[in-house]
């Protein structure tokens, strides 16, 4: 199975991050299936750690003005989230 890639933005002090924890973040998909949906943005729930080993996929990290971190993290899905879905 290919390593799927993602990034997403932090807007706090990454240094702060728990690792390992569930979170809802907003992430976009940089290899999908198909290029023309390339950066599709989606919300999700996930696991992410600073370690680029512990899950399958990677993450890159991006700050609040856009700046890449230089060393990738790495990001487990645990479910796409519809925001926008009927209630």
């Amino acid at each position: 199975m290919a390593i799927k890639e993602y990034d997403t933005f932090l807007l706090q002090d990454p240094a702060g991050m728990a690792d390992d924890q569930q979170l809802e973040l907003i992430v976009r998909d940089l290899t999908p299936a198909d290029r023309r949906y390339k950066y599709r943005s989606f919300f999700a729930k996930a696991r992410i750690s600073k370690s680029s080993s512990r899950y399958a996929d990677r993450l890159w990290i991006r700050l609040g003005r856009g700046q890449l971190l230089e060393d990738p993290w790495s990001i487990e899905i645990m479910e796409e989230i519809d925001k926008f879905a009927e209630r």
